[in-house]
């Protein structure tokens, strides 16, 4: 009876997960995770990111993928990739589950996991999966564990420094927490040992990084990287719209954590010496989370896949304490942590109201695109040839996969083309040339910031830096609206006389 109870704890949790997650197999993929199992496509296409198909991203989630459908040819692409997010995602839990135990009652952790799950997995923020957040933070938990659990040395350093770097070729958003989580394992007093740790965390770490860069080398490929990674990131930062009107919807969502965090804080600044080495390292997690948060200028809400796991670690001291002031002989101390319970009730109350209420919006706009998409892919597959390739101008990269047609070129989406700093009038002509010796057979013109002939949905909304007009000039001269599918026009290539 015992061993079944054990076995149906991490088996309820990744149920749990998958249940969550499970609305991205009949909504499809998000524009992120589109364009991430695309990327896995054209490698095994023979293509190489960055040239093959534009990203800002690092190429961790393009080899997941590509393996992924490898090993299981059989199965649609994003179905692969959905799959793999449950098995990171699962896999995260239950390491967090496991920290959560050593703090709180078997219970009392399994309600805390599931709170960190419908962070983690909940449709609003994981948008049914596919995104380097929910692979990435897999390495960085196990990362985490290894530090407080494992004994301090050099195989511990090199362990850690191998996770963190999974982590960050995955997400470089995990490049601080990888490396506030390596440094902490080289805390020793031993000067020669001290070495031993670096020397085998920095051979360690660079396998993976290093056998990438020598792939992408190779494969004349590295310029690109370093230009997207690099370049277009800091500029694609530069005309970012700033934190905008998620921030406030992202403190709601986190409400239910806010008091308990503050209250653990509170307590590690007290007695320092009170609290454990993961308590601390979750810490400055959280707070090397909000610098990157800061640096960006910019917040999406699966941003939370990456905070909510410390954040609900961090917490679980303050509610044995709560419960030690609820229960206390002093008045005084009793009604502090009455108070304190009755607020956090009341501020889960609110996260739980707002991740329903989140849930329901995303789900109806999810299903509205789905069907435009649908719609637009069958008509390409029953009006155009297996050869012909389409120009997305706009963010709808859901389409390449529902049409099963190859992207013009490596701009799958739109938003390099518009971001001031990086595009240039140079870049559109030549993208111009390419088009006048080689058109696109089929250009979909999607919701964009800055379409091709709609009106802009919100001229406010950057990005609006457009130097395209020499490509509309070639559009309206060489092709022809042959279908509308709601907010999506499907253009034609004139044939010649």
């Amino acid at each position: 009876m015992q061993r079944a109870l054990l076995a149906l704890r991490p088996l309820s949790l990744a149920a749990a997960a998958a249940v969550l997650l499970a609305p991205g197999l009949w909504l499809g993929p998000g524009f992120d995770a589109s364009v991430y199992v695309l990327a896995g496509i054209r490698i095994r296409d023979g293509y190489m990111p960055y040239t093959g198909l534009f990203d800002n991203k690092p190429p961790g989630l393009y080899l997941v993928n590509a393996f992924g459908q490898a090993m299981l040819p059989w199965l649609e692409p994003w179905h692969v990739s959905w799959l793999l997010t449950l098995a990171f995602t699962a896999g995260a839990i239950l390491v967090v589950d496991r920290m959560l135990r050593r703090l709180l009652s078997p219970p009392a952790a399994f309600l805390a996991s599931l709170v960190c799950l419908v962070g983690m997995a909940s449709y609003p923020v994981a948008f049914g999966g596919g995104l380097t957040e929910s692979f990435a933070i897999l390495p960085v938990v196990l990362a985490l564990w290894v530090v407080s659990t494992l004994r301090p040395g050099w195989r511990t350093s090199a362990l850690v420094a191998c996770l963190g770097s999974l982590a960050s070729l995955l997400s470089l958003q995990e490049l601080p927490v990888a490396a506030i989580l390596v440094l902490s394992t080289f805390l020793t007093r031993q000067p020669a040992e001290a070495a031993r740790r670096v020397a085998a965390a920095i051979v360690a770490g660079a396998v993976a990084p290093f056998s990438v860069a020598c792939w992408l080398i190779a494969r004349g490929a590295m310029g690109d990287a370093v230009d997207q990674l690099v370049t277009y990131n800091v500029a694609y930062r530069d005309s970012s719209p700033g934190l905008g009107r998620l921030l406030p919807v992202t403190f709601v969502l986190l409400a239910c954590l806010l008091t308990p965090v503050a209250i653990t804080v509170a307590r590690m600044v007290r007695h320092p010496r009170g609290f454990d080495r993961a308590a601390w390292l979750c810490l400055l997690w959280l707070l090397s989370a909000v610098a990157v948060l800061d640096y960006e200028n910019r917040l999406f809400l699966h941003y939370l896949i990456l905070a909510v796991p410390p954040m609900v670690i961090l917490s679980a001291p303050s509610f044995g304490w709560l419960m030690s002031q609820v229960r206390s002989s002093e008045r005084a101390s009793r009604a502090m942590g009455l108070g304190l319970v009755a607020l956090t009730s009341c501020m889960f109350a609110v996260s739980a109201m707002t991740i329903v209420g989140l849930v329901g919006m995303t789900f109806d706009a999810s299903a509205k695109a789905q069907s435009t998409t649908e719609a637009t892919a069958d008509w390409i597959k029953a009006n155009t040839p297996a050869s012909a390739t389409i120009f997305n101008w706009g963010n709808d990269t859901y389409l390449y996969l529902l049409s099963d047609r190859a992207p013009y070129d490596s701009h799958v989406y739109q938003f390099p083309m518009v971001t001031a700093g990086y595009w240039s009038p140079a870049l559109t002509e030549s993208e111009l040339s390419a088009w006048i010796a080689s058109p696109p057979a089929v250009i979909v013109e999607s919701p964009a910031n800055v379409p091709m002939f709609q009106p802009r949905p919100d001229p406010q909304q950057p990005p609006d830096y457009d130097t395209l007009a020499p490509l509309r000039d070639f559009a309206r001269d060489h092709y022809r609206l042959a279908a509308t599918f709601g907010d999506h026009y499907v253009y034609t290539l004139i044939p010649r006389s």
